[in-house]
């Protein structure tokens, strides 16, 4: 490790942490922006009731575009979790691989330490 700035390591905790970060973000304000677009929803769809000029396709684009908010923000939580998992794993298996690697190019080292010693 010597000769490098920082090991990989560290970049894959700052990528972890980081994605908690915004996970916690948008679990713990996901909620409230979505109460508050559905507050917005109903009361329009309300002023869309007592209104004669608003058709039955305007209320249904608000609902429509309220389910696909919904969507997205399931989505955005599974991508992370997956996004969070796989950088463990990475660093699991990556591990793993290099103590194997470390420990074939220390028995290398041996057999050249032997061969120019003869």
């Amino acid at each position: 490790m010597e000769g490098k700035l920082l090991p990989p390591v560290i970049f894959n905790a700052i990528t972890i942490v980081s994605m908690l970060y915004a996970l916690s973000q948008i679990i713990s304000d996901g909620p409230r922006l979505r109460s508050t677009t559905t507050g917005i929803t109903m009361a329009l769809q309300e002023i869309a009731h007592e209104s004669e000029l608003v058709d039955e396709a305007f209320i249904s684009s608000f609902v429509a575009d309220q389910e696909q908010r919904r969507g997205l923000f399931n989505e955005i939580i599974v991508v992370m979790l997956t996004a969070i998992l796989a950088n463990v794993a990475a660093n699991f298996f990556g591990r793993g691989r290099q103590k194997a690697n470390t420990a074939r190019i220390r028995e290398l080292e041996e057999e050249l330490r032997g061969l120019k010693g003869d």
